[in-house]
């Protein structure tokens, strides 16, 4: 059940790379952001203020756990992926971004000095190999190296911020609620993102919306943002960060999918190879070492 929930979380962030897509030409990354994560503040307060103003001195008290992990897992992570969006195809950005549990791995390495079984680290090198295949062999970018660059450096951002938010949220006090922890996250998130989207508006003007965009925004907001992040840090707080962080690799197989479906991109043999590699390592990584 627990690892469903990574995975429905891991789901609906796959739409992101969509939705970064298709918003590219209407609004920009901070103005996507700030309307993303002001409807998800706004759809969680009125379940958690109680709960925030129980657990004030605890939230004060950890203000600076907090504050990293709005400021990196909320505010400057995805907003990385709306710029890479600009220059790079849906599946490539997935691809890039599936190396975020490498990151998460990496953080708890160096900080905590955490160690890896040997079967772990095998999934893991199969799942990395999966990922390095798409990327080199299955890929069809029509865009330019310098562009791609561009995005890729995007894409590596969002990966490294999203591994050290899982990092960060999987410390959060085992006494306060995670519908708190997340509430005071995704405010503070909110918060970070006023300045850089107050600069946009003013140098690039919001034009009429459509009731489409802001069914998408919505979307972002309540899917995307509000339950994929509830989810995927209850699975973080109640398992293994390497087995959760490793769902995350089904990425590039949903926005795949989902690319193919919306916006009429192709799927290659080779894609779906790398993505059966992929799946394998998640499998060989949870799979009982009794068994």
């Amino acid at each position: 059940m627990i690892y469903l929930l990574a995975v429905l979380s891991v789901f609906f962030w796959s739409f992101n790379v969509i939705i970064g897509t298709l918003l590219v030409d209407i609004l920009t990354p901070w103005q996507i952001a700030f309307f993303r994560w002001f409807i998800a503040s706004v759809l969680i307060l009125p379940f958690t203020w109680k709960s925030l103003r129980k657990n004030y001195y605890t939230i004060k008290r950890h203000m600076s756990l907090i504050l990293w992990a709005a400021f990196w897992g909320i505010s400057f992570s995805n907003t990385c992926v709306y710029y890479a969006a600009r220059t790079v195809q849906p599946v490539t950005l997935s691809l890039i971004g599936a190396t975020g549990p490498l990151f998460l791995i990496f953080w708890d390495w160096l900080i905590r000095n955490k160690k890896l079984s040997g079967q772990q680290m095998t999934g893991l090198v199969v799942t990395l190999i999966g990922v390095i295949f798409v990327i080199l062999f299955a890929r069809a970018d029509k865009f330019g190296d310098i562009s791609w660059r561009q995005g890729d450096l995007w894409m590596l951002g969002t990966a490294a911020s999203f591994g050290f938010y899982s990092f960060l949220a999987a410390r959060k006090p085992s006494h306060l609620s995670q519908f708190s922890f997340l509430s005071a996250c995704l405010i503070w998130g909110t918060i970070f993102t006023i300045p850089p989207f107050l600069y946009d508006c003013w140098a690039h003007p919001i034009a009429n919306l459509t009731l489409e965009t802001w069914g998408i925004l919505v979307f972002l907001g309540v899917f995307n943002s509000f339950i994929a992040y509830l989810f995927w840090n209850y699975a973080l707080e109640k398992s293994d960060t390497f087995k959760v962080g490793l769902t995350y690799y089904l990425m590039p197989v949903f926005s795949t999918l989902e690319a193919w479906i919306l916006l009429g991109e192709k799927i290659s043999v080779l894609q779906l190879v790398g993505a059966g590699v992929i799946l394998g390592g998640i499998f060989l990584s949870n799979y009982p070492k009794k068994i």
